[in-house]
């Protein structure tokens, strides 16, 4: 009797609120969470670790945490984000060299890495890292097969491409978010092109907003 209540219940809600309807709740577009789970298939029997630099609430991070978890990964996952909103400096150069405004550099300041890490608890090959990227030594957590970089600003985008360089296994990704003119984070789109125009690493875009290197 009391399922069919709750059954009930939820074809009221379904048909007759908007409760019940599906949303998409990443900020990735679609063919970018395929190439993350594609990249992760073509670098899986390289020697390396995954890394995700600008992780904000973790909702990429869970969806790719599901598929390791299918596949049995055995190797670490590092999640690296100040876990308060972007650092002071990056903010200033923006709206200093950029022509930005910190009204649209507000943003994810909500974080908290202390409940950030007990909602991934339950993944222990995942490894969460409060750092400034800008500061951080890569060669802690080298070498590296996959990363996924978005940290929307140009300061801690192309400081952290140079210094990943040293880093990534040959066959290794890189994968880019916001490679995108004329809107509030396109400081990676910069940053992204002053890279590939100084290196030789292959690269494509993909979509509207996403960069791929292949090193």
């Amino acid at each position: 009797m009391k399922k069919i209540i709750l059954e009930n219940i939820k074809k009221f809600i379904f048909n007759y609120t908007r409760f019940g309807a599906p949303s998409y709740s990443y900020n990735l577009e679609p063919i970018q969470l395929s190439e993350i789970i594609l990249s992760i298939e073509k670098t899986k029997e390289l020697s390396g670790s995954i890394c995700e630099i600008g992780v904000a609430r973790g909702m990429t991070t869970r969806f790719i945490c599901e598929h390791l978890k299918l596949l049995n990964y055995k190797e670490k996952f590092f999640c690296i984000d100040t876990f308060s909103s972007f650092e002071k400096e990056d903010i200033d150069f923006e709206i200093q060299n950029r022509q930005k405004s910190m009204e649209e550099l507000r943003g994810f300041s909500y974080n908290n890495f202390e409940r950030w890490k007990k909602n991934f608890e339950n993944f222990n090959f995942v490894k969460p890292i409060k750092a400034d990227i800008k500061k951080f030594d890569f060669k802690l957590i080298s070498p590296l097969k996959l990363v996924i970089l978005d940290v929307d600003l140009y300061k801690p985008t192309i400081i952290a491409l140079n210094n990943l360089k040293k880093n990534m296994v040959s066959g290794g990704i890189v994968i880019v978010d916001d490679i995108k003119n004329n809107h509030a984070w396109d400081g990676a789109y910069q940053a992204f092109n002053e890279f590939v125009n100084s290196n030789s690493y292959n690269y494509r875009i993909i979509s509207t907003k996403c960069g791929i290197i292949n090193f």
